[in-house]
């Protein structure tokens, strides 16, 4: 018989510098436990504000339970740290089991008994960075915890990628690709093209490259750099600078805050090239799925536009792990 996960509880303020550092000790040692899958930690947490340093301890610290089948529960001794989870959407994140009928209804009367003044100042109590537009939080690490949760009950899932690629330089070529894309939850992303020829060569990385978003903290610095016209709506604009450096000088990342859904993605190189793609999205069996991506090119000694459709989808179904592993 599979042994019972293990459940860790602990109770901190919020606003002590020591909490991220205290919720990434908890969840070391829960994943330091024998199993296949981790246990659970629950935080019990007071304090008069929700730093954004806290918040992004227990994300990180989410995610990583979250590969071993693990999950964060968030139970608010106070009412800055409670109002601040309810007004940024997190009550729902940091649950389990995940209670999707009982949170947005709390969230909604707290926001209906809330005035423009008293509004405000919860936000300046609790210490969270102020809303885009009043509504939308501006925290990078909220942001992101609310795109990876865009499809929260879906686990993974298997499809079919199209692409025509046009060179608009020299020698005014055109390329067809097929291929198959994958995702297993929580950050296992793959595109795998049937063949990819000589003229494709680099190209093909644009669709694998995007990727899903639960690693780009660990990969790079994000910051939040305001409000960006896009499609007639504001998006909230990203700023990614990589870590460890490569060939690409920043990426910038525009995401819908109506639907979490990345509209936009531009990565500026070194060598003054870029490349900017954009995606759509459709209902697939109740799940918001990428639909189409569009693609301007433009790097030294080449220019060309890219469009790719998606096809296909089956979800929530078995995915090999040897199809995230595979040589690249």
């Amino acid at each position: 018989m599979e042994p019972t996960p293990h459940h860790t509880q602990i109770q901190l303020n919020a606003d002590d510098p020591e909490a991220r550092t205290r919720v990434a000790a908890a969840v070391d040692a829960l994943l330091a436990e024998d199993g296949e899958q981790a246990g659970r930690l629950t935080v019990v947490l007071d304090g008069e504000r929700l730093p954004p340093e806290t918040v992004a301890g227990l994300v990180t610290g989410l995610r990583r339970l979250r590969e071993r089948g693990g999950a964060i529960e968030v139970i608010p001794r106070s009412a800055a740290v409670r109002n601040t989870l309810a007004l940024s959407g997190l009550e729902r994140v940091f649950a389990f089991p995940l209670r999707p009928a009982e949170a947005p209804r709390r969230a909604a009367n707290l926001l209906g008994r809330l005035t423009a003044a008293s509004f405000a100042a919860v936000l300046t109590l609790v210490g969270i960075p102020a809303l885009a537009g009043a509504d939308h939080p501006t925290d990078p690490a909220t942001i992101l915890a609310r795109v990876e949760e865009r499809n929260p009950s879906l686990s993974s899932y298997q499809g079919r990628l199209h692409v025509d690629l046009r060179l608009t330089s020299f020698p005014f070529l055109r390329q067809h690709l097929d291929g198959a894309t994958y995702y297993k939850r929580p950050s296992s992303y793959e595109v795998v093209f049937d063949k990819v020829p000589p003229l494709a060569k680099g190209f093909d990385k644009m669709f694998t490259d995007i990727g899903d978003p639960s690693s780009w903290e660990r990969r790079f610095v994000v910051t939040y750099q305001g409000e960006h016209e896009f499609g007639g709506r504001k998006d909230l604009e990203l700023r990614l600078v990589q870590r460890v450096r490569g060939m690409i000088d920043h990426e910038t990342v525009l995401v819908d805050p109506s639907s979490w859904a990345i509209d936009s993605i531009r990565y500026d190189y070194y060598n003054g090239g870029h490349i900017t793609m954009t995606q759509t999205f459709r209902e697939v069996g109740g799940y918001s799925m990428l639909a189409e991506q569009n693609a301007e090119i433009a790097i030294p000694y080449a220019k060309a536009v890219a469009h790719g459709t998606y096809t296909d989808y089956k979800t929530n179904v078995a995915v090999d792990d040897s199809v995230f592993t595979k040589s690249k």
